[in-house]
């Protein structure tokens, strides 16, 4: 017995040393920021999204000149780019020491897109990172021939460099890595910089994809991973941001995988996030199945996976003209696309959006009428829709804005009659990315990777409906893709 005990508290006493690593255990991730040539704002928020969104992590920043401590958390990302040239901006000479440290001894460090290209004279960031945007006569550099790494001399090939933003091809070099394993072969990136002639120390790396640069004419390595002494170092050339620039880039599920499974890799040395990160297409990009239009519109899917929402356009009336009060009767009832399954609760809905000039549209959730006071259904037709408020969604569950104009008083982002949204991130006559947090106490909007809007929602109202997109008036039409949806489990 006595035995028994010594083993067991020894055991005790082991465990107690062991980082919590466990999956049911939130991450702590430290985004720095601050300097960047590109638009660092719009990369952390992306960061982020993505890696809160994925429900593994919780996330703090540290914003230049702000000092980080490091040893609070389970990952670094970082978002810094001082410039490439021997006179960027550096950190405090003990925040690098302090990174150093922290990395060696078990930390874990995300290097995302352009911090790459930072700290030219420091030694260890370099050993870190592997490659960086160096000179060719700085060191040797990597590229995938054949399916297989092979190292480019030193003071060879190209420069480092990219060609303007296009979609292009990724593929999987290392399809069994814990990143990796699970995600498409390949698959088509949107609107990136595809980046070549990286140079380094480039020992050590375990390339994980790569993209055939048309310039290069060889495949360039796009994500990689790297051990520093205890700790772990994932690199990404992905996550390009441009000021005044869209970035459809950053809502590629993939590439969200891609940063959200490295960040935890990282952390851990283990992958517990699925390949998809629990996304749905709530929208097969093919037809309408699991849809329902309702009220006079015609709702279709494109070849290229859009959906094209438009009204019909009955006759008014056989005189003409006609009074207002007859033609507000025909022009103002809405009409709009529902999904057949009534039981969404707790979610995270995505969507990417084109509006025209002057357009209005909007998301519904909860709505368990499905609109039917506002595109005029009689209560004979549908009698299991009829309630108590008979309203329009917005009333009944709760509407999410989509409007082509910033001084309304609930412009774009904005939870109807209850919160309105702050203007700035709506991108005018450009396609959007807008993401919704359905939680029962908190309703939350993104515009644009920005929160726009929150709201803890009326307690009176439904916690759960159907999810419908909006058609506002006879004159409307929009456009949707990627809508994809996240089921939060209870």
């Amino acid at each position: 017995m006595k035995n028994r005990l010594i083993v067991f508290a020894v055991a005790v006493q082991f465990t107690a040393l062991l980082p919590a690593y466990s999956a049911d255990r939130k991450l702590s991730a430290l985004i720095v920021d601050g300097v960047n040539n590109h638009d660092w704002a719009a990369g952390t928020r992306a960061i982020r999204s993505i890696l809160e969104g994925s429900g593994r992590f919780t996330v703090d920043v540290a914003t230049y000149p702000q000092k980080p401590d490091f040893s609070h958390y389970d990952v670094v990302v970082n978002n810094f780019n001082g410039g490439h040239l021997g006179d960027g901006t550096r950190w405090p000479h003990e925040t690098e020491v302090a990174l150093e440290k922290y990395v060696r001894d078990g930390g874990g460090l995300v290097v995302f897109h352009a911090a790459n290209n930072a700290f030219l004279n420091w030694p260890e960031y370099n050993d870190m990172i592997g490659l960086g945007w160096r000179e060719k006569t700085f060191g040797p550099g990597l590229a995938v021939v054949g399916g297989k790494v092979v190292t480019v001399p030193k003071g060879s090939g190209l420069a480092p460099g990219h060609g303007p933003r296009h979609d292009f091809e990724i593929f999987l070099l290392d399809k069994d890595h814990a990143i990796t394993r699970g995600l498409p072969a390949h698959w088509i990136h949107p609107s990136e910089q595809l980046t070549h002639g990286q140079h380094g120390p480039a020992q050590g790396l375990t390339v994980l994809t790569y993209a055939f640069s048309e310039v290069s004419q060889q495949g360039e390595p796009m994500d990689w991973v790297k051990q520093y002494g205890k700790g772990r170092v994932y690199t990404t050339m992905l996550g390009h941001t441009w000021k005044d620039e869209g970035n459809p880039n950053l809502d590629d599920v993939a590439f969200e995988a891609l940063l959200a499974r490295g960040a935890e890799w990282a952390a851990t040395g283990k992958v517990t996030l699925p390949a998809d990160l629990g996304w749905k297409p709530l929208f097969n990009g093919r037809n309408l199945d699991g849809w329902e239009p309702r009220g006079e519109c015609t709702w279709t899917a494109m070849k290229d996976g859009t959906l094209l929402g438009q009204r019909t356009h009955p006759e008014p009336s056989k005189t003409w003209p006609i009074d207002q009060k007859t033609f507000l009767s025909w022009v103002n009832p809405q009409a709009w696309l529902y999904t057949k399954r009534g039981d969404f609760t707790e979610f995270d809905l995505h969507v990417e959006f084109w509006l025209p000039p002057g357009g209005n549209s909007g998301i519904s959730i909860r709505d368990v009428s499905r609109a039917h006071y506002a595109i005029n259904e009689p209560d004979t037709v549908h009698p299991e829709l009829a309630g108590p408020v008979k309203s329009t969604p917005a009333h009944i569950g709760y509407e999410i804005q989509i409007l082509d104009d910033d001084k309304a008083t609930y412009p774009t982002g904005s939870i109807y009659t209850l919160q309105a949204a702050k203007t700035g991130a709506l991108r005018h006559s450009e396609w959007n990315s807008m993401e919704l947090e359905s939680r029962n106490g908190l309703i939350r909007v993104r515009l644009n990777g920005e929160i726009v809007a929150e709201n803890p929602g009326d307690p009176a109202r439904p916690k759960t409906g159907p999810i419908g997109l909006q058609l506002h008036d006879r004159f409307s039409f929009i456009l949707f893709r990627n809508v994809r949806i996240r089921e939060i489990k209870p």
